[in-house]
């Protein structure tokens, strides 16, 4: 491969992480390697594309107008290779994917199977509770709570994610289970909830207003205080069924009805996905709860 070709997967890379350590640890290359492969694009086009300090590098709009023509051409260049090449048989490279806590503990759980069959693979799991912008962070994939709403994005159903309701059995024991939606009110409950609205439970059709001593915009950090005995939380239940089979938490209503979550994986609209990512979508789709 030339060097003008490896120099600007470089540069994507450095347009991605912005760390000249983290790229080099990647591509198993010195700090003053990375640096010559940047010299050599800004000076192929030459631009500036790094305003570089000694804490961080700040992309300039010159590298985000290269960085689209690069990633389209290496993009091209990888799915020729995977058609033509002695690894068309094996994708590798890297896929950058955003997905929920929950949902991203459950797939890191099974991403063993994944790095048998694709050696050559790297997966960077962007996992956070808010929904990433694909584009912006530049993600091959991203999974999502619908609905989606964005023209721009391909949809991929995955199916729903089922629901319930749990306690720590310390929690019960000091407090009496709830026998209906009604006395959730005089619950503590754990709101897994963004800024500083009011959250609201909707239990058998019913909507209840709940609230509690804690609440978080992080489900594992939900799933925690659940363990630690601060009240009744609702959680996905692919977190909590090994919890409750071990009785570390015990179901709470477990005969209501709690709609499940609709979930979907989207990536930028493009013609063709890199083998890569189709690669990683499948294997999400495979994995998706519903499907185990």
């Amino acid at each position: 491969m030339s060097d003008l070709l490896i120099a600007l997967r470089t540069f994507v890379r450095l347009a991605e992480v912005p760390s000249f350590s983290r790229v080099g640890k990647e591509m198993h290359a010195s700090h003053t390697t990375i640096a010559r492969r940047l010299d050599l694009v800004e000076a192929h086009f030459g631009v500036r594309l790094f305003h570089r300090t000694t804490r961080r590098l700040v992309p300039t709009g010159e590298a985000d107008q290269l960085l689209i023509h690069a990633r389209t051409m290496l993009d091209a260049l990888d799915m020729a290779e995977a058609d033509f090449g002695p690894e068309r048989d094996l994708p590798h490279g890297l896929v950058r994917i955003g997905v929920t806590t929950a949902l991203g503990l459950h797939y890191v759980e099974r991403l063993g199977e994944l790095g048998r069959l694709y050696p050559g693979l790297h997966i960077d799991c962007a996992m956070t509770d808010w929904q990433r912008d694909v584009v912006e962070d530049r993600l091959d994939l991203a999974v999502r709570v619908g609905p989606i709403g964005d023209d721009s994005l391909v949809v991929h159903r995955l199916g729903p994610l089922a629901r319930c309701l749990v306690a720590h059995p310390d929690y019960l024991l000091r407090h009496g289970r709830p026998g209906s939606v009604d006395a959730l009110a005089r619950h503590q409950c754990i709101a897994y909830a963004y800024g500083d609205m009011p959250t609201r439970w909707t239990i058998d059709g019913q909507e209840c207003l709940v609230n509690g001593l804690f609440r978080s915009d992080n489900s594992e950090a939900v799933h925690r205080a659940a363990l630690n005995g601060l009240g009744i939380a609702m959680l996905p239940t692919i977190r909590v069924e090994a919890d409750m089979a071990a009785g570390r938490l015990l179901p709470v209503l477990p005969d209501s009805e709690i709609a499940p979550l609709d979930i979907f994986a989207v990536h930028p609209s493009r013609r063709r996905l890199p083998p890569r990512a189709r690669i990683v979508l499948n294997f999400i789709k495979a994995h998706f709860p519903a499907a185990d």
